[in-house]
């Protein structure tokens, strides 16, 4: 017997336990488990990242600064790497707490980098906008000051590989998808959890309630009696 949709929605009716159930489970679990995802601020620093070149020299030739661009790469790609790390953070954290700036929390995972060819984007992500601010400004401190602390190679460099291109600006990030349609999904699961629940029920329960269950046995129905 071919059910209508009316059928299945007095079997949703029937068994609505079935399709609640699981709904409340969900939201019970959501609401201790779940906190609201703290606003991020994301800082975004790009450098121009290069020695200063060689003075041209009558008996060597440059390679038109070739080495300079090759040089320029190479530490742009070990910075990257080196910003990634725990030491750096650990390094900027420090600076922060000499200047008496104390964050709460580590900067381990806060701070990431990547390049193309010799121009190095650092990202800073952090929930507070003064502090990311503070964060960033650390950050070209470090790598302005301390650069030599990382690769020997740069020891005795008249000065800093680093230019910063960007002004130090605080910029307010969306959700992660994740985040953002995280309870929704659950919901969601958990309704069609309960749909199949009910239809298993109905399936499974072998008691007559009412004249539907009789005819869609192919029982004809002759009177109803109402209690």
């Amino acid at each position: 017997m071919r059910r209508s949709l009316a059928d299945y929605a007095f079997i949703v009716l029937r068994r609505w336990p079935a399709l609640v159930l699981p709904v409340i489970l969900v939201a019970a679990f959501t609401a201790l488990t779940t906190r609201p995802a703290p606003i991020m601020y994301q800082v975004t620093l790009s450098f121009a990242v290069g020695l200063p070149p060689e003075p041209l020299r009558a008996e060597a030739y440059n390679f038109d600064r070739h080495y300079n661009w090759l040089a320029s790469e190479y530490i742009t790609q070990g910075f990257a790497l080196i910003i990634g790390k725990g030491a750096f953070a650990e390094a900027v954290q420090r600076r922060l707490e000499a200047r008496g700036i104390a964050l709460g929390a580590p900067l381990a995972g806060a701070i990431r980098s990547e390049y193309r060819s010799s121009v190095m984007v650092v990202y800073v992500a952090w929930n507070n906008p003064e502090q990311a601010a503070q964060i960033a400004q650390a950050v070209v401190d470090e790598l302005n000051e301390n650069y030599e602390a990382y690769w020997p190679q740069l020891k005795g460099a008249a000065e800093s590989p680093f230019r910063l291109m960007d002004p130090i600006v605080p910029v307010a990030v969306a959700l992660p998808l994740r985040d953002r349609f995280d309870v929704p999904v659950r919901f969601a699961a958990a309704a069609l959890i309960g749909l199949l629940l009910a239809f298993a029920w109905h399936a499974l329960d072998p008691f007559v309630h009412d004249r539907r269950d009789l005819e869609q046995l192919g029982l004809p129905v002759i009177v109803t009696v109402r209690r």
